[in-house]
């Protein structure tokens, strides 16, 4: 009696969680979140970027500083390991650039500007992420123990 209690108590709560909706309950979240709504610029979407920076920013198009953010973009979205072959001279250049543009894309009205700039967020981030990533430290360190030998005077197991 008390066993199959507990059972249909058990079998009721479980139901009602499993029933729950987890994409209702954190909808509010996701579209106050902007950050949410940021997407990588890789997989062609630079392409759609580097056309709109050269439609609504002329000026910035044409000088060195967007030829850095291009080059590592396009570099990241065709293989994102060739990145750890940049020179930390070509990554202050770009983390510069990035933070030039970014200003400038929020200085601009409208929801395109907006989204790229989210977008252009996103992606320097995860830039950072592979620069600062050190494949060094994930080795684990090897502690060497010498072998455990007998002494002499012991009697085998066996």
């Amino acid at each position: 009696m008390k066993s199959s209690k507990i059972s249909f108590i058990f079998a009721g709560v479980l139901g009602v969680i499993l029933s729950a909706n987890p994409v209702d309950s954190f909808s509010y979240n996701t579209k106050v979140d902007t950050s949410a709504k940021a997407q990588l610029l890789h997989k062609g979407t630079e392409v759609q970027f580097s056309s709109y920076v050269q439609e609504n920013l002329t000026r910035f198009s044409k000088k060195g500083e967007w030829n850095d953010i291009e080059k590592i973009v396009t570099t990241y979205s065709q293989s994102p390991s060739k990145l750890l072959n940049t020179t930390r001279a070509d990554q202050q250049a770009f983390t510069a650039a990035a933070k030039l543009l970014t200003k400038k894309l929020n200085r601009r009205k409208g929801e395109d500007a907006d989204q790229w700039s989210r977008n252009l967020t996103k992606t320097v981030d995860n830039i950072q992420v592979i620069w600062n990533f050190d494949l060094d430290s994930l080795t684990p360190q090897v502690i060497e123990t010498p072998l455990y030998s007998a002494p002499a005077d012991a009697k085998p197991a066996i």
